[in-house]
This record gives C-alpha cells, sequence and structure tokens, in this order.
C-alpha cells in the first residue's frame, strides 16, 4: 500500500492492476488471485492499496454449521 498518514478528502476507486506499474516498491509481484487494486485519491495526491475483498453476513445457524461466505 502507499497512503499517506495524514490527508484532507479521499476517494477510492477499484483500478486494474496497471496501475502498479512503475511503482518503486514493485507490489505488482504480490497481486495473487482475488486481490484486488484500489486507488487512493486526497486533495493533491494519489496512492494505492493492494488487498483481498470482504464479505459480511449475519445468519441464524448453529455454531459448527457451514460458513455461507466460504464458496
Amino acid at each position: 500500500m502507499e497512503i499517506r498518514a495524514w490527508f484532507d478528502g479521499i476517494e477510492i476507486e477499484e483500478e486494474s492492476a496497471q496501475l502498479l506499474d512503475g511503482a518503486a516498491s514493485n507490489p505488482r509481484i504480490m497481486l495473487e488471485p482475488g486481490n484486488k487494486v484500489y486507488k487512493l485519491k486526497g486533495n493533491g495526491w494519489s496512492g494505492y492499496v493492494l488487498a483481498g475483498i470482504m464479505r459480511t453476513h449475519e445468519d441464524e445457524g448453529e455454531y459448527a454449521a457451514p460458513s455461507p461466505l466460504i464458496e
């Protein structure tokens, strides 16, 4: 990830892996199947986060019941 410790305003957009091309830390080699690239934009700067996705689900299942989050 490349992000500032503080900033004014923020926009987050999903981007293609091409956004990582040319980054000094070479983050594209860490891209694994299922990962997403998110562009962060603030006033006067931009950065990125390479991450997985987050899913949530609330149900009434039993403790050991299969999770609906796992396909």
